[in-house]
């Protein structure tokens, strides 16, 4: 009898032991208060805020922590962050932050290489009881990894009025840049001037809310390409699934050739060595 039970506990022990939360309970500093606010991780509230709940301080405490397993570089950092953004979207169903983590992880996928897991959590996110916009967005995001080497479809009038049409652009290599600010656009820029007089065009969709702002830019800098306004959310950010900053490359033939492009010339998908001028050079090449 007495061997019995030191095996059940034995076995009681391991299955503790192998069921690992994926966050570690809250560090004892995560919460601070001076008697009149509470600093909640890297938010400081009210003490009578309706956000000063226990409740809340968990959430905000694995989802801090989510960030920091995905940043981690580990080898299996993102298959650990989507494991936890779904337990996160699980038992808080009224916060979004872990279906923008899973939205986050598909990109994570795509940018290290593995686009059939981006695929699978885009479909696995369209099946789930995320927020008809996370689904329309996943849509988008299949929608573009099953467009490379295809025709795109991409049409629309320019905020200064010129029509835009990728059917007509046939013969011409075209960068298709979502943007939000002006920081990659100088470079850009850079390689219209170069390439412009070979064929390479550029179609700038501005995907931020703010209109004043991409007014602005476009009037300080003059960019001699179309610009649409998509705001976030828009036709074109959700026919493609864009959520931020993003570029990709047509062919003379109007296909999607070079997704998830930059400009740096240090920060590449993972098994991706050529510069984003070595790719418009190549296509610029083909007959």
């Amino acid at each position: 009898m007495k061997k019995t039970f030191v095996i059940f506990l034995s076995a009681l022990i391991f299955c503790s032991c192998s069921k690992k939360q994926i966050t570690p309970p809250m560090a004892k500093n995560f919460v601070q208060t001076n008697g009149e606010c509470v600093k909640i991780g890297g938010i400081s509230v009210k003490t009578n805020s309706p956000l000063n709940t226990e409740k809340f301080k968990q959430f905000k405490w694995r989802d801090d922590e989510l960030g920091k397993i995905q940043n981690s570089h580990e080898p299996d950092a993102i298959d650990k962050f989507v494991k936890g953004a779904w337990a996160l979207a699980k038992d808080y169903p009224d916060k979004v932050s872990g279906y923008q983590d899973i939205m986050a992880a598909t990109e994570d996928y795509e940018y290290l290489g593995q686009p059939d897991k981006a695929r699978t959590l885009a479909k696995e996110l369209i099946n789930s009881t995320a927020p008809e916009r996370f689904k329309i967005w996943a849509k988008g995001l299949l929608n573009r990894l099953d467009s490379i080497g295809k025709p795109v479809a991409l049409q629309f009038t320019a905020v200064d009025g010129r029509e835009v049409n990728l059917a007509n652009m046939k013969g011409k290599v075209v960068l298709v840049d979502f943007w939000e600010d002006d920081m990659e656009l100088a470079r850009v820029k850079a390689a219209y001037d170069k390439y412009h007089g070979q064929g390479f065009e550029v179609i700038g969709i501005y995907c931020y809310q703010d209109r004043t702002q991409m007014n602005n830019i476009l009037k300080e800098k003059g960019y001699p390409w179309p610009q649409f306004f998509d705001g976030q959310n828009g036709k074109f950010t959700h026919d493609f699934g864009i959520d931020g900053e993003h570029m990709f490359l047509v062919d003379k033939k109007g296909c999607l050739r070079f997704d998830n492009v930059r400009v740096g010339d240090d920060v590449h998908p993972k098994g991706d060595t050529t510069s984003f001028e070595e790719k418009i050079s190549e296509l610029l090449s083909e007959p």
